[in-house]
């Protein structure tokens, strides 16, 4: 399996058809072949030890949106056997996880629903942790990296500039802020050149502070990233939403295919 990293959007995206919504729903077509189950990681479950959730019901974690978005619904698949095989594989590859039944966030449900409407496998979430840093980040990637090797799709999801604050309610889809425009252009170089202590340090950027006023929604590139064990990261996928949330979206693994 690649390993890949999703801008998740808004959750009003669940109901929507643009070009994002396009890309996801073209995920599988990137697949060598289904994966055996999905490991996702997502801004919005941080905890100060690693977590993972086996839940198979959706969380409704935002508010103020269009009532159909509160009807949606995932069904996915029961599978004791693949998650005791997981919990088993995460502890022989070194990572530490207390298990713990949490619904699955929007920033999971959100893409993923559109890619996979009725998935046949399994879909994990594993939570992340601020409070350890970046580079911590980087290092949890390259423990998860072997299980590409065994069937698990793992995806990381955020927003490489994600600033609510500064939304422009009035910004046209793929326009930028300046600030916005030029941090997603430097990010993009250190991607090209592997720079991990440049990605590690996004305040130290130009604009890093207005792009990611907070760590959660960027610490999943950085998981990804870990992951790629020395390949380079490939944009998938560029745009923009309100102005200031980047939709890029970016894979590991995916070199060889079309």
């Amino acid at each position: 399996m690649p390993a890949l990293f999703l801008a998740h959007a808004a959750p009003s995206f669940a109901l929507e058809d643009n070009a994002t919504t396009r890309f996801w729903a073209g995920l599988p077509e990137l697949l060598p072949e289904q994966p055996r189950a999905i490991l996702c990681l997502s801004g919005h479950w941080e905890a100060s030890a690693l977590m993972l959730s086996s839940s198979t019901s959706i969380q409704y974690d935002f508010h103020g949106f269009p009532e159909p978005l509160y009807q949606l619904d995932w069904p996915l698949p029961v599978d004791p056997e693949t998650t005791a095989w997981l919990q088993d594989a995460l502890a022989d590859i070194g990572v530490d996880i207390t298990h713990k039944e949490r619904p699955l966030d929007h920033g999971v449900w959100v893409p993923l629903r559109h890619a996979w409407p009725k998935p046949s496998f399994p879909v994990y979430q594993l939570s992340i942790s601020t409070p350890q840093g970046p580079r911590w980040h980087v290092e949890l990637g390259r423990k998860l990296a072997p299980l590409k090797a065994s069937g698990i799709l793992v995806i990381a999801t955020g927003g490489i500039v994600h600033n609510l604050g500064r939304i422009d309610w009035h910004a046209h889809e793929n326009e930028a802020a300046d600030w916005a425009a030029a941090f997603m252009r430097n990010v993009d170089e250190a991607i090209r050149d592997s720079d991990i202590d440049a990605l590690c340090d996004p305040w130290g950027l130009p604009h890093g502070p207005e792009a990611v006023p907070t760590l959660d929604h960027y610490l999943p590139l950085l998981v990804t990233l870990g992951m790629a064990s020395g390949d380079p990261l490939r944009q998938l996928h560029a745009g923009w939403s309100f102005g200031t949330l980047a939709m890029h979206s970016y894979g590991v693994g995916l070199e060889a295919r079309p």
